[in-house]
């Protein structure tokens, strides 16, 4: 076979085979250089083709490498900063004379961050510029290395030959300041405000330099001034809104937030990432209900239309203690186009939170419909199952989701939640089966470690593993829980380590929030174990009064008795 494929290589090549894309490449390069540089033109401005406008490109460069316009467009097309530079550069060496190169180059430098360089060619640039702009870009170069004073030149140049311009006149006034020349500063903005006492720039620019020099009240009647010439415009709201921040005066920024949010010249992107900025510090929050509430309700007013305003809107509600009209308007949101699954997740977090099981199975199976294979859902699905005790339901619910379960921890979580169901029901073989595949995918599975643990404790089996098991929960936990130091108290209490039992259970007492009648119990049992017997009763008694079996109370409080049974 291989002399075969020889035999015919050589055929070819005798008979004087081309390979075809190297012949269109010699039929490019004998085309002429105008012809293809338009097709260059045309693929990258008309066409949109860069493949294609590169290729005409590298056809002109092979008949001339110096061709500065091909060389130009190649850099206007470069994918990479570098490459921009490498491209610009070639043109402008190519045809120095040609200022448009000199600029392409110079933009290509800022681009790719070479700011040094740039420094150098915008010297060039201004020097027979009829552009403000440019003198601007050098004057901000300048600045940024270092060198003021030069920048400061170069303002006071571009002054000479165009006037004056206010963003250059702004930028002159900063130069000056940083240079602690704060008078010539100020002077500076007050000859601006005499030659245009209408543009409310000028009156921040001069607003700017009291609030640097801590000229406090003159900086806050030059901001205010600015407002009353163009209330409309965004920028003199959003400098005096700055000012009342760096000052802390956290009061009047907000209501500055709250202007701004009723202004529809600022885009709604930014009003949304102002509230989110705001509502991180729940401080805040709190110190300045009243101005939040405000600024939240007239977002929902100007922009009821956007979801994310909507979503943010309905968290407000709930923190404020609305949860039915969160609720409401949550459920709104699920007939604005296709329901995502976060808006079926809030309507049940939220009924669940008003204790509204039906709702809550409601919302969860429709959440279901839409997302059938839903790992999140089919758990809290199952859980929902469980509550009402249809375990054979709940069991194939957690068995479903553990058919779409993409990690270990997850399936870890899946089978804990089949392992307490079998517990439920009576099943401890069937508990501690999926408990053991609960740890085979994570180990460090907190609440499985402490589940298996109090269980083995109650049938007084495996307590040396059930103490390891739970020494782990605890060591796992980042805060002290009240359940795992309930449970490490009753291990050490089978064990007959009572003294160390009264020290945990001292702490899960002091942790518990439940008032549950369990830990009383427990404690009470743990002081008789000790001899106790005074104190012992108090915390029957106080079981008892939190809803524990009275015929378990009166069997500790029998005579018969000498202490609880294990």
């Amino acid at each position: 076979m291989k002399k075969v494929v020889a035999i015919f290589l050589v055929a070819l090549f005798c008979c004087g085979f081309v390979p075809q894309h190297k012949a269109s490449r010699q039929k490019e390069s004998h085309r002429p250089i105008s012809e293809l540089y338009t097709e260059a033109i045309k693929q990258a401005t008309i066409h949109h083709d860069t493949i294609g406008a590169t290729k005409a490109i590298e056809a002109i460069l092979q008949q001339d490498t110096d061709y500065a316009p091909a060389l130009n467009l190649l850099a206007r097309l470069a994918k990479t900063p570098a490459k921009a530079i490498e491209y610009s550069e070639r043109a402008y060496r190519a045809d120095s004379t040609n200022r448009y190169y000199l600029e392409d180059y110079g933009a290509a430098l800022i681009r790719g961050g070479a700011y040094s360089k740039a420094v150098d060619i915008f010297r060039k640039i201004v020097i027979k510029s009829t552009d403000p702009d440019h003198y601007r870009i050098l004057a901000i170069l300048l600045d940024s290395s270092k060198q003021t004073t030069e920048a400061l030149a170069v303002l006071d140049t571009a002054e000479v030959r165009f006037g004056r311009i206010p963003l250059l006149c702004r930028l002159r006034q900063y130069a000056l300041m940083k240079m602690g020349k704060t008078l010539a500063a100020e002077a500076d903005a007050r000859k601006a405000i005499e030659e245009a006492p209408y543009l409310a720039e000028n009156h921040i620019s001069l607003a700017k330099i009291y609030a640097m020099t801590r000229r406090d009240s003159l900086a806050l009647v030059s901001f205010r001034r600015a407002i009353e010439i163009d209330s409309l415009a965004l920028e003199p709201w959003l400098e005096i809104g700055d000012y009342y921040k760096s000052k802390g005066n956290t009061s009047a920024y907000l209501s500055v937030v709250e202007r701004l949010i009723s202004n529809n010249n600022l885009p709604l992107q930014a009003k949304l990432e102002e509230w989110k900025s705001l509502s991180n510090d729940m401080n805040l929050y709190r110190k300045h209900y009243l101005q939040y509430d405000a600024i939240i309700t007239k977002l929902y007013i100007h922009h009821p239309e956007s979801k994310d305003v909507a979503e943010r809107y309905a968290h407000h509600l709930i923190l404020s203690g609305k949860v039915n009209d969160a609720l409401a308007l949550c459920k709104s949101l699920l007939k604005r186009g296709t329901p995502a699954i976060e808006d079926f997740t809030r309507i049940i977090e939220i009924e669940n939170h008003l204790n509204h099981p039906d709702s809550v199975q409601r919302y969860t199976d429709l959440a279901l419909a839409a997302f059938p294979h839903n790992t999140d859902l089919l758990h809290m699905r199952g859980a929902l199952a469980m509550q009402k005790k249809e375990y054979d339901k709940a069991i194939e619910l957690y068995n479903e989701a553990l058919r779409h379960a993409d990690n270990d921890t997850l399936r870890s979580s899946l089978w804990s939640a089949i392992g307490d169901v079998e517990h439920s029901r009576n099943d401890m073989k069937r508990c501690y089966k999926a408990y053991d595949k609960a740890l085979r995918y994570f180990a460090d599975n907190a609440m499985v470690l402490n589940n298996y643990a109090y269980f083995l404790s109650l049938e007084e089996r495996n307590l040396e593993q059930a103490l390891k098991m739970i020494s782990r929960a605890i060591e796992l936990s980042t805060e002290k829980s009240a359940t795992y130091l309930d449970t490490m108290a009753w291990v050490l209490y089978k064990l007959g380590r009572y003294e160390e039992a009264k020290k945990y259970m001292q702490q899960a007492l002091s942790l518990d929030r439940s008032q549950g009648a369990e830990y009383a119990l427990h404690y009470g049992d743990i002081l008789y174990a000790l001899g106790e017997e005074f104190m012992a009763k108090t915390y029957w008694r106080k079981a008892l009064e939190r809803g524990a079996d009275a015929k378990e109370i009166e069997r500790r409080f029998s005579p018969k008795e000498e202490k609880p049974k294990k």
